[in-house]
């Protein structure tokens, strides 16, 4: 199977100019379906894949795998002031993001993620590097570029659609509202937890796409062991059920409005999901003092005769920048 999948690689890349001399080799598989360069006017939220396949030439193997993206501007979504002549242009980068780092002894290595680009208008920048045992490296990358005719609202609309995943703790999914970004297992809590995504973690999607829950929710379905994942690290995110139409959240379009639709404690796990409900959610995130503010459309639910899996639609109150 890996000499075939080598074979594979290689002929889809040979016109691409790939090298495969080296102590060490790293190939984008390309396809119709898989990202390999660089695109420009990606879609809010657009779901993308990539496929690379590592080869440790002679006798040597690999040692390490590690993707990260960088956003460009910062990927969580900010309020312009009123006077746009008083707006001051030193948004920043956010920190690179480990999305994947994985300690490897094979000779070769397929990766084939599913991702969700970022939601608010910028760049972002993915880096593949394979590290071989004598620490030969190779890398590829890509630019993400995502416009967005709306920048100016007060509010930030994303939407998510998740895949339907396979069973087990592996297929969960962890979201950061703010910024509608959707990470695997892997990400949070593989073998080499991620602390500062843990803390960006607002919504914790079970595997079977009906449940949701809060990551400082103490549910034993969700499987989170309290050493990969401290309880100093989970945010608190707390849910209320509206009685909001569909056209009542379209029509959404008010900070204030937004926010007074969550009153109360709240819940913090969500067991049953319908079509068309649509929750108010008040995010306290570890990285800002004040809370966000936001509502879900439930849009689609997974069933036994569609593969396609959760849907959901968000409207996220934006925050004042603070210099």
């Amino acid at each position: 199977m890996r000499l075939l999948l080598f074979i594979l690689g290689v002929s889809l890349l040979a016109g691409c100019g790939a090298k495969t001399n080296g102590p060490l080799a790293l190939y984008f598989v390309g396809s119709s379906r898989f990202t390999t360069g660089n695109k420009t006017n990606v879609g809010p939220g657009d779901s993308l894949a990539t496929n690379l396949y590592a080869l440790a030439n002679g006798t040597n193997t690999l040692s390490h795998f590690r993707a990260t993206v960088i956003y460009s501007p910062q990927r969580e979504p900010f309020a312009y002031p009123a006077l746009l002549a008083s707006f001051i242009n030193n948004v920043p980068a956010d920190p690179e993001v480990v999305f994947m780092d994985s300690t490897l002894t094979d000779k070769d290595f397929l990766y084939t993620p599913v991702f969700g680009v970022r939601t608010t208008a910028g760049t972002e920048r993915w880096t593949f590097t394979a590290t071989d045992k004598d620490n030969n490296t190779s890398s590829r990358s890509f630019v993400l570029s995502v416009r967005r005719s709306d920048s100016l609202a007060v509010f930030n609309s994303y939407s998510l659609r998740l895949r339907v995943p396979a069973a087990g703790v592996a297929a969960r999914r962890f979201i950061d509202l703010k910024s509608g970004i959707a990470l695997p297992t892997y990400s949070v809590v593989g073998k080499v937890p991620n602390a500062e995504l843990q803390k960006l973690t607002d919504l914790i999607v079970l595997p079977d796409g009906l449940r949701l829950m809060s990551p400082d929710t103490a549910i034993r379905s969700a499987r989170l062991d309290s050493t990969r994942w401290p309880a100093a690290n989970r945010s608190r995110t707390r849910f209320r059920l509206t009685n909001l139409t569909l056209t009542d959240f379209t029509s959404a379009q008010d900070t204030v409005a937004i926010q007074n639709q969550f009153t109360g404690a709240g819940r913090a796990y969500l067991p049953v999901l319908a079509l068309n409900q649509v929750y108010a959610f008040q995010a306290n995130r570890f990285t800002a003092g004040r809370p966000v503010y936001g509502l879900l459309l439930v849009r689609g639910i997974p069933n036994s005769t569609s593969t396609a899996g959760l849907q959901l639609d968000v409207r996220v109150a934006k925050q004042r920048r603070r210099y």
